[in-house]
């Protein structure tokens, strides 16, 4: 059975219970299974997010709440998160073209919840079943096998003798030199920045000079020798995705 975490974010316990019950019953039906984690303020979901325990591949959020409303908590997540599912439920429909700017899944007024808020998963559920074996990464050993998706990778480092793969939930492991792992991920979409680091470039924020920050808020920092060829590969991945 494919399992899913959702983050629902509601500072009313009522529509935080709704919203559970209404993901948790589509779901069911579709033979799929989502764990949902509630809570009440956006800033006790950006401080787990922040400690790098918490991931989830769903976001039901409220955008009017206390403190941080839904909208900027949106934004904070698209930015880190690029693939995951944002679904807005509100009482309010001002907020609207603001939510497709952030690319959400769903605006949803929460008179309508019953209604629209299945048809976003199931929306969700098509796209994630499109998903075929070439979308994932594999790494097989004597006594399991891991795989993982190519676009959830943010890095990979060498340590030791070791590949190491950090992705959004775990950091992995192969006994693998770099450039083997090289030749097996997509063509133009990694980078080596250094000769012990490969970035995935959809997980790049930002660039200062040498300095690369990623989608985990981690800074990395390309060699003289790399950086011609970063910015260019760069260059080529973005003109690529706008077409």
């Amino acid at each position: 059975m494919q399992k899913y975490k959702a983050a629902i974010v509601d500072d009313s316990q009522e529509y935080r219970a709704t919203v559970q019950s209404v993901l948790q019953s589509v779901a069911g039906k579709a033979g799929k299974e989502i764990e949902c984690t509630q809570f009440s303020r956006a800033e006790t979901l950006i401080y787990e997010l922040d400690d790098g325990d918490a991931y989830f591949d769903i976001y039901v959020l409220d955008i009017q709440m206390p403190g941080i409303n839904g909208m900027e908590l949106g934004r904070g997540i698209r930015e880190r998160f690029p693939d995951v599912c944002i679904i807005f439920v509100t009482s309010y429909s001002r907020f609207a073209l603001e939510s497709y700017e952030i690319d959400a899944y769903q605006y949803i007024l929460k008179d309508k919840v019953a209604e629209r808020l299945p048809r976003a998963l199931e929306k969700f559920f098509r796209r994630t079943a499109e998903e075929t074996e070439a979308d994932y990464y594999t790494i097989t050993t004597v006594n399991k096998m891991e795989k993982f998706r190519f676009k959830d990778i943010i890095r990979i480092s060498k340590n030791g003798k070791y590949a190491e793969f950090v992705t959004k939930e775990r950091t992995y492991k192969q006994r693998l030199s770099l450039n083997d792992v090289y030749k097996m991920l997509p063509e133009g979409d990694f980078v080596f920045i250094e000769r012990g680091i490969i970035v995935n470039i959809l997980h790049i924020s930002g660039m200062d000079v040498r300095e690369i920050t990623l989608s985990n808020q981690e800074v990395v920092t390309a060699s003289r020798a790399y950086l011609k060829h970063v910015k260019e590969e760069v260059t080529r991945y973005w003109s690529r995705q706008i077409g």
